[in-house]
């Protein structure tokens, strides 16, 4: 096997670049996507969450007008191979139930509680349809 030279690693720095563009923008296509069929379902909220260990994670939920939950979806993970899966468990929800539920393990449930605060925002303009 050869000496590495320094045009090997540049190039193969350039490969690697080539692949990180072209892997961002699959996941913005995704994304556009996503959250496209989910508007179909009803009034969208979006939330995200970086963590640098973990990876970050995006999540889209669509409610109805009354606050129930018509879908989810959500993109976890740290390579550019990650896609946007289905919440289970959620359609059929009130916002405000599903809030209170993921309360319980916030630091988990951060980008979800952002996706049903935004669509509190939505549907109730300033004020938080949630708060009793």
């Amino acid at each position: 096997m050869g000496e590495w030279t320094l045009s090997n690693f540049l190039g193969i720095l350039f490969l690697l670049m080539i692949m990180q563009v072209i892997g961002t923008h699959l996941q913005g296509n995704q994304y556009r996507k996503s959250v496209s069929k989910l508007h179909k379902l009803g009034n969208v909220g979006i939330g995200a969450e970086r963590n640098k260990i973990a990876g970050g994670n995006i999540v889209i939920i669509a409610c109805k007008s009354d606050g129930t939950i018509t879908g989810g979806e959500e993109m976890r993970g740290l390579t550019i191979f990650t896609t946007f899966k289905e919440i289970e468990g959620i359609i059929g929800k009130n916002i405000c139930d599903l809030k209170t539920e993921y309360k319980s393990d916030e630091k988990r449930y951060k980008a979800h509680i952002q996706a049903i605060e935004a669509l509190e925002n939505r549907l109730n303009g300033s004020e938080n349809l949630c708060e009793h």
